[in-house]
């Protein structure tokens, strides 16, 4: 039976409407409210001292189990029993006397409130605690509620935090992005127009006329030696003057960077035509014995 009473005690009061009251009237009853009050808080302390003493009594492997057992035995939940010892513990290590009559003085389910351990878990409960002890807070219900603002304020200062870290990475990133471009040299591209030179026209039909088409179809057959062997030394200066002008071209490698894609194709495609007359040399001089004048048929060579 008494652990039924204690149970109801816990429950917080409704505030009451002393101005129904005249004056004098009033006046009496908030006096044995506030002496109900002391009371009340006063046992639960006691209650609170008592069970405690009695767990350390029993503490240890020799009695392990016992003390939840005692207390069941008298009626107590084991989370009624462990809110008094919390509530006792707060009182015991309050800072002052004022603070522990403040304490004593709070609704029984406030003062389980910011006594249990939970109430240290989170910034906004350690807050609402403060204004608790500091007065401000009477009821469970303003706790509770002052919890839920703080909580709904702590989250949004997290939220925009984040969204302040998120810029201010993804500012770093553009700005490592903008010193790596500058480190970067620009790329120029050049623009050519090409123009009809009617000299390299009079000239190119010169020579289509007298050697054959630039493509490789020989329009003329070639039937005297004797203009191949006076071609040869001319073969040889030109040959000469060739990789005199631009054997520095293979010595470095360097020389190739940063050269453009046009430059590229056009030193690949001289580079293949070259090769292509060398091969065609290489064969033509290969069939060929020394000091015996052969007429061939570039064509009919072809076929072949």
């Amino acid at each position: 039976m008494f652990a039924k009473g204690l149970t109801n005690m816990t429950t917080e009061l409704t505030t009451f409407d002393y101005g129904q009251l005249d004056g004098k009237t009033a006046d009496f009853l908030r006096t044995k409210e506030r002496n109900m009050r002391e009371i009340v808080g006063r046992a639960y302390t006691e209650l609170g001292r008592e069970l405690k003493e009695a767990q350390d009594a029993l503490a240890g492997s020799r009695y392990d189990g016992v003390f939840v057992k005692w207390i069941e035995s008298l009626g107590y939940s084991t989370q009624q029993v462990y809110r008094l010892m919390q509530r006792y513990a707060a009182l015991t290590n309050c800072e002052n006397g004022e603070q522990r009559q403040l304490l004593e003085d709070l609704p029984v389910s406030l003062s389980y409130e910011i006594a249990a351990p939970s109430a240290e878990k989170s910034e906004p409960k350690r807050q609402a605690k403060a204004a608790v002890l500091n007065g401000d807070i009477t009821t469970l219900k303003e706790y509770r509620e002052l919890v839920a603002k703080l909580g709904t304020e702590e989250k949004a200062r997290k939220e925009a935090e984040a969204r302040a870290d998120a810029a201010a990475e993804t500012n770093h990133a553009l700005m490592d992005t903008l010193e790596s471009l500058k480190s970067v040299p620009p790329r120029i591209e050049v623009q050519r127009e090409v123009y009809a030179d009617p000299t390299l026209a009079d000239r190119l039909a010169r020579y289509e006329a007298r050697f054959g088409d630039i493509d490789g179809e020989v329009t003329e057959r070639i039937t005297n030696h004797t203009e191949v062997d006076g071609a040869a030394s001319a073969f040889s200066d030109d040959v000469q003057t060739l990789l005199l002008r631009y054997a520095h071209l293979t010595t470095y490698r360097s020389t190739f960077t940063g050269l453009s894609d046009e430059s590229y194709d056009e030193y690949r495609t001289s580079l293949d035509a070259l090769k292509d007359f060398v091969n065609g040399m290489e064969r033509v001089m290969s069939a060929t014995p020394k000091g015996k004048a052969v007429i061939i048929d570039i064509n009919e060579y072809k076929a072949n």
